[in-house]
């Protein structure tokens, strides 16, 4: 058995065994990291099993430790806070529990807006055009056969309506003074159909927005 052991077969052997590895974990970055090493002892298997390198062989395997190389690299950065702008940093923290690469692209979607005169962000019944994260100020609530009620501090605004894809259950008026992030309703469908982390990201924090509201509000404040 030992005659068989030569360099050429442990590089073949930890590169396959590499690859199958991968197979076995869920992060992203780990999984890249093992193709890139799988993918090096390839490489480097390519050079050395024959008479002449196997030059095409070599280039695509090449290219496969690149890809992946790079994705792990912009996975990586993606989780460090220190890429979130300084003053977006309150608003990260606002909103919740998203990684700070998947905020970034969620904060250049949408544009920050200061409410000057009293505006009505959704009509009950009507599907609103928009999806609204409220950072500071006061919005008031209004819904048939119910009593006003008013929503503070920060939270999502129609989200009930973007996940329904239908009307708003309430009316959602927003006091002068109020801050809020919007996101035009099909630029952020959009940009969601390509980019299905920071779908997935979004949806959690709508959830945990909303169990943060039924926990701490009255129904009508959920229903927005």
């Amino acid at each position: 058995m030992y005659e068989y052991l030569n360099l050429t077969s442990l590089l073949i052997v930890t590169a396959v065994g590499t690859y199958v590895l991968a197979f076995l974990f869920r992060s992203q970055i780990y999984i890249r990291l093992l193709v890139v090493i799988g993918s090096i002892c390839y490489c480097a298997y390519y050079l050395t099993v024959g008479s002449e390198p196997l030059w095409d062989a070599f280039l695509g395997t090449a290219l496969i430790a690149l890809a992946s190389l790079q994705g792990m690299i912009r996975l990586w950065l993606s989780r460090l806070p220190v890429i979130v702008k300084r003053a977006d940093r309150p608003v990260w923290r606002l909103m919740g529990d998203i990684e700070p690469g998947l905020f970034r692209q969620l904060n250049r979607a949408g544009s920050t807006i200061e409410i000057e005169t009293t505006t009505i962000l959704t009509r009950e019944g009507m599907a609103p055009d928009g999806l609204w994260f409220l950072i500071a100020g006061e919005l008031r609530l209004e819904r048939r056969q119910q009593p006003p009620a008013r929503l503070k501090g920060s939270g999502f605004v129609g989200e009930i309506a973007w996940l329904n894809r239908g009307g708003a259950s309430a009316t959602v008026i927003a006091e002068p003074g109020a801050k809020l992030i919007c996101w035009h309703t099909p630029t952020l469908r959009r940009l969601l159909r390509k980019n299905h982390r920071l779908e997935l990201a979004l949806e959690a924090l709508i959830a945990h927005d909303m169990a943060r509201k039924l926990a701490n509000s009255n129904p009508i404040q959920v229903a927005s």
